[in-house]
């Protein structure tokens, strides 16, 4: 009898999930996390958030269903207009409950007792550490093997393409590299060198067309690079130096790719637009970006586009942004309760919908409520699939040092006579990082990525 119950209740899992996804392909509705064992006493907590206005004002739909689905407990919502600028504000000594924190902030926010770990806390709310979350991104959150923060949204870098510019019967008809394509024509991936075919083929054929726009700085050419196959940093946590030197292989392939006819346009090719504003007007065939330029561009008429990876397929650049608690919070089970209503499935997926926001939960990532395949992008997947092989930068304050002390090597690079000459500037820009990066004394070294992922328990 009671496995008759069990198979019946599997079965009837089964339908819902199934019917979930017919009537709006959201993932299947998980148990929700278990609350306080008693009902708190009257508090109210404050949330501190940062993004873009759709973004705030989901957190507070967020907060305001709470306050009133839970006795006694209110949510404020505190925003700032940048990430810097909440960060700077943590760092003043701004009290929050729970906060939305950079990856790279963590680290510092754990040393200096700002946050306080969020393992034990989650696990006795029965919240799920297992395959929802990728093993890289839980790494990244926890210190000395305790997880301080709960993974929430990532940010990786893709190429948008204009795809009514790119021709891929002519391409194959000249013999000319030509992008990998589905069966329905739409674009998969593409190497260097077929990404460089398709914006001189374009440029070509198409009056007034260039193929992309990169700034000449490193934090600009940072993806281009990774998707070439260049490791950036010599460690992926708490780097000392860039490790370009070691990728100039991969630095010289990316500077060639860009060296062909038509595949930069210049500030001249740009007249007084924006790249965006350019790649909207049909002027420029691929443009690098993230979750952000989505709803821009649904909302934009009579242009055709997806989304692809970075050329070459070896990866990108991204941030992970994760839900941490405050170490002043006057009570951790309440503000534990919160942190878990946030990461439910049900919480995320109004996330998503904003249209701004890719969930680190893989399960919302691959669900038809984030790729939403009767829409552009039709390569949504990818915003997800490329986080695997996604390099996560340093803090902010960090790469805006490292982009201006490597000005000069990086524009030297991107106009050399000779390619071999550009491992020279990629040494040059490894031996400069060291001025920005904290550097090992004789009795430490850089630190190493934990071996496995962090125990709730731990």
């Amino acid at each position: 009898m009671v496995r008759r119950t069990r198979l019946t209740t599997a079965l009837l899992a089964t339908v819902l999930t199934a019917t979930l996804a017919a009537c709006g392909g959201e993932p299947a509705p998980e148990p929700s996390p278990s609350a306080a064992t008693k009902a708190p006493a009257k508090a109210t907590l404050v949330f501190g958030v940062s993004g873009h206005k759709k973004l705030v004002d989901t957190y507070k739909q967020l907060a305001a269903e709470y306050t009133r689905a839970v006795p006694n407990v209110t949510v404020e919502v505190k925003s700032w207009p940048t990430e810097d600028q909440l960060t700077a504000a943590m760092k003043s000594g701004e009290k929050v409950d729970v906060v939305l924190t950079p990856r790279a902030d963590v680290a510092g926010f754990a040393e200096d007792k700002r946050i306080q770990p969020v393992d034990t806390l989650l696990e006795a709310r029965n919240v799920d550490f297992g395959d929802k979350y990728s093993r890289e991104a839980m790494e990244d959150f926890s210190v000395d093997r305790r997880l301080e923060c709960m993974p929430y949204s990532v940010s990786p870098q893709v190429v948008y393409v204009n795809t009514g510019l790119v021709d891929l019967a002519g391409m194959k008809e000249a013999g000319v590299p030509t992008p990998s394509a589905r069966a329905d024509g739409s674009l998969r991936n593409w190497t260097l060198e077929q990404f460089s075919s398709t914006m001189t083929y374009a440029g070509e054929h198409k009056k007034g067309v260039r193929g992309t726009y990169v700034e000449q700085n490193l934090s600009a050419l940072m993806p281009w690079l990774a998707g070439a196959g260049a490791t950036l940093f010599d460690d992926p946590l708490t780097p000392t130096s860039t490790a370009l030197g070691d990728s100039a292989g991969a630095y010289e392939d990316l500077v060639e790719a860009f060296s062909q006819p038509n595949v930069l346009a210049t500030n001249k090719d740009l007249g007084k637009r924006t790249p965006f504003q350019a790649f909207k007007q049909g002027r420029l065939v691929a443009l690098a970006g993230d979750r952000s330029l989505v709803s821009d561009l649904r909302a934009t008429e009579g242009i055709e586009w997806d989304v692809m990876p970075m050329p070459g397929g070896n990866g990108t650049t991204g941030e992970y942004a994760g839900l941490c608690m405050g170490s002043k919070t006057a009570d951790a089970d309440t503000a534990a309760d919160f942190l878990a209503y946030l990461i439910s499935t049900e919480s995320v997926v109004k996330m998503v919908r904003t249209g701004h926001f890719v969930p680190v939960n893989s399960e919302v990532g691959y669900a038809p409520v984030f790729t939403q395949p009767e829409r552009n992008p039709k390569n949504a997947r990818i915003f997800t699939d490329t986080v695997r092989d996604m390099q996560v930068l340093p803090e902010a304050s960090q790469i805006t040092q490292l982009q201006k002390i490597a000005a000069q090597a990086v524009r030297g690079s991107m106009t050399v006579a000779e390619p071999d000459q550009i491992e020279d500037f990629a040494v040059q820009i490894d031996e400069l990082s060291k001025t920005v990066f904290p550097q090992p004394t004789p009795s430490s070294s850089p630190s190493t990525s934990p071996s496995g992922s962090p125990s709730p328990s731990a």
